[in-house]
């Protein structure tokens, strides 16, 4: 299928509108890119406004964070199947009931494409700027550009392309889009958007391995507005990289390219010989008092720095309580132990009140319960806790160790299985080759929750039956429709 998508053009902050199609994105300016890509302070500004823009899809709200739709379809929550709400038609995966059902999709898949629209313009203009440029900003604004615009696209494929291993070689799902143009666009086969996701990850290897700011520093220097790459763990930097690949190798089924990369992320050392990223451990001591790491945030590797979002603010969905699930549900999921597990600890808690019971004189006050279990991985997310990273997680190391787990020899597994179960608090009991799969699934649901990778997870193991689920889930279910101005003209 080929549709128009037309030339865009930005201002300083990347704004887009979209018209007609949701892939037909008009010029504000004609100028304004060709203006702004001249010079370094331009691309800079350039490339933190596609991050800027793509927190409107990746923050905790937004529509792959911890309380949109996507976690709704892992069934991460609880919905009342009497209300017919949304929420139970994303669990179900039954995605076309209601408009605000329709208008949720279309706007995910458009926030999607208006980032890539950002990128490509940047990339293209820059590119005719080179000799203008400083050769080491030139790189890393154009690896970081390739590399958001790679995990953009594997995002698009992984809601609306096919289960993975049931992918139609001659069939066209959704399109790789490199550049903005007034001809037509192509839809591309499985394979061919895999082999565009696996260019844009190449580039961005290749212009980041020598410049990357923290190949010859820690993460945690670059915490701070002096350092002159700051933030690292906010921006598509080297090693989110390699985890990216890591992740589409995966996805695309090449187990031993992904053990490759996973490998080179878990191994990676700084110069004093301590790792460049770490597993959070029960010594981080995390209380709900003085949350300062709730999301893990020693393990991310790329996310998406969201200070203005206040989980406290009234509209919340996590302030609101909407977003829990009953105790049925956290026991199955992990375990009748579940209170001594990190995981568990950091992220769910209980609601209730205060009760008094007796008499003013010899009465006493009791906590009473009512029974739902909800989520504070983003607790930490307030406008003024200023000693929090408001860091929403698009890629964590343990999706490493669970590449290792999955696709290396069983002792390898083992082994990076054990070290996971000591961080987690957990009691470890070796994987053997018959249940390995099934439990490297079950500890990547758990470790998940709420960040919206479950329903990947799900999907490319074509999981029938969902922890918490109503309903099972087909191939089918698993391919997000279209949205309605786009499948309309579909031939």
């Amino acid at each position: 299928m080929k549709k128009k998508i037309y030339v865009l053009s930005l201002s300083v902050l990347l704004a887009c509108s979209a018209c007609e199609d949701w892939l037909t994105i008009q010029p504000e300016t004609t100028v304004a890119a060709e203006t702004l890509f001249k010079t370094d302070v331009g691309i800079t500004q350039g490339l933190n406004g596609a991050y800027y823009t793509a927190m409107s899809i990746y923050a905790p709200s937004s529509y792959l964070g911890g309380s949109s739709f996507i976690e709704y379809m892992a069934n991460t929550y609880y919905c009342d199947p009497g209300m017919k709400g949304d929420d139970y038609y994303f669990s179900i995966h039954t995605y076309e009931q209601s408009d605000s059902q329709n208008n949720v999709n279309e706007w995910c898949f458009t926030g999607l494409y208006k980032v890539i629209a950002n990128l490509n313009s940047m990339l293209s203009e820059m590119a005719k700027n080179v000799e203008k440029l400083t050769p080491n900003i030139y790189k890393i604004c154009r690896g970081e550009a390739y590399a958001l615009r790679a995990c953009c696209h594997l995002d698009i494929l992984r809601l609306y392309g096919p289960v993975p291993s049931a992918a139609d070689a001659s069939k066209t799902y959704v399109p790789y889009v490199r550049v903005n143009d007034v001809e037509d666009y192509t839809y591309h086969t499985f394979n061919q958007f895999m082999d565009y996701v696996q260019a844009d990850l190449d580039s961005a290897e290749m212009f980041l391995q020598t410049v990357e700011p923290v190949l010859t520093q820690t993460f945690e220097a670059t915490n701070s507005t002096s350092n002159t790459w700051p933030y690292r763990k906010s921006r598509c930097n080297y090693y989110a990289v390699l985890a990216l690949q890591a992740r589409a190798a995966l996805w695309r089924g090449d187990k031993e390219k992904a053990l490759y990369y996973a490998k080179l992320v878990k191994e990676a050392k700084n110069e004093d010989g301590t790792p460049k990223v770490r597993l959070t451990t029960p010594n981080d001591n995390m209380s709900d008092y003085t949350v300062t790491d709730k999301t893990h945030y020693s393990e991310h590797l790329f996310g998406i720095k969201s200070e203005t979002y206040d989980v406290n603010s009234y509209s919340n969905p996590f302030s609101k309580k909407v977003c829990y699930n009953k105790e049925d549900f956290i026991i199955d999921l992990y375990g009748e132990d579940y209170k001594n597990d990190l995981r568990y600890k950091n992220w769910w808690n209980i609601s209730g009140k205060w009760e008094w019971i007796g008499d003013w004189e010899t009465g006493h006050s009791v906590w009473v319960t009512d029974g739902k279990y909800y989520i504070t991985k983003y607790n930490d997310f307030t406008t003024n806790n200023t000693s929090a990273p408001h860091n929403f997680p698009i890629i964590r190391l343990p999706e490493m160790y669970f590449i290792i787990m999955e696709c290396g020899t069983l002792t390898e597994a083992n082994v990076i299985y054990e070290e996971y179960c000591n961080a987690r608090g957990i009691t470890y009991k070796p994987l053997t080759e018959d249940d390995r799969q099934e439990r490297v699934i079950l500890e990547s649901i758990r470790e998940y929750v709420a960040e919206g990778q479950n329903f990947f997870t799900y999907k490319r193991n074509n999981v029938k039956n969902m922890y918490g689920a109503i309903a099972t889930s087909s191939e089918d279910q698993y391919i997000m429709p279209l949205p309605e101005a786009e499948y309309a003209d579909v031939k």
